[in-house]
């Protein structure tokens, strides 16, 4: 078997890329020299992490493509491409319509990490080349801007404290510069809080559920059909 370290990296040149994306001819962008680092790290996580960030500050995103746990005496490794990488295949059935492209650009960027004897992990720059312009700004990239567990955590927390969501982007954005989440995903966990705290009620129902937990007075009537309040 073939060490990744010995993998050549001309196996990919520059006139292999494509370099028509969507209609428009761009220069080849190389960022094999961002990636070097000669580290082993001590999981997989943290090498993703190091990876993820490097490409961040690049201004690109990258996603995992393959990997593998090492089952059926197959060694460890992972795979990480570029967000728009691959080329989109029409399906049977048409679900996009013909005026509508696809993300994808078919880019050549590729890592590969994989776990030593050591059970260390290191990664190496199968392709280190661009077929696109690099974007100069990476809000609306899903796999940037997702949030993390520890994220989603604090939004329950601040939600249960009746903290308002624009409230809460601010904390996030103070907690962590780098965060470049936005509005919306705020919205969608703060949504989820409240929806798992209140259940299959409905907002008046919730509203006399909490007023008779906390002893309050209360007084309403209904109509003849028994449901409007």
């Amino acid at each position: 078997m073939v060490h990744p370290d010995n993998i050549s990296k001309e196996l990919v040149s520059t006139n292999d890329v494509s370099q028509n994306v969507q209609g428009v001819v761009v220069k080849s962008i190389d960022v094999d020299g961002d990636f070097i680092n000669k580290q082993e790290f001590d999981d997989r996580d943290s090498m993703l992490t190091w990876i993820r960030k490097t490409a961040t500050i690049l201004s690109f995103s990258v996603v995992i493509g393959r990997s593998d746990n090492g089952l059926e005496r197959r060694n460890v490794f992972v795979t990480m491409l570029y967000e728009r990488s691959g080329k989109y295949w029409t399906p049977l059935r048409k679900f996009k319509r013909d005026d509508m492209r696809s993300r994808k650009c078919e880019c050549p960027f590729k890592i590969r990490g994989y776990m030593l004897a050591t059970k260390k992990w290191k990664f190496t720059v199968i392709c280190g080349l661009h077929n696109h312009e690099l974007c100069s700004k990476l809000q609306g990239h899903h796999s940037v801007c997702r949030l993390k567990p520890e994220e989603k955590t604090c939004i329950s927390d601040m939600t249960l404290n009746l903290i308002q969501p624009k409230n809460i982007l601010v904390t996030l954005k103070q907690k962590e510069p780098n965060n470049i989440s936005n509005i919306r995903q705020v919205y969608n966990i703060w949504y989820r809080a409240n929806k798992a705290i209140k259940g299959d009620k409905s907002e008046v129902q919730q509203l006399l559920k909490l007023l008779d937990d906390n002893i309050y007075v209360s007084r309403y009537r209904t109509c003849d059909d028994g449901v409007t309040v």
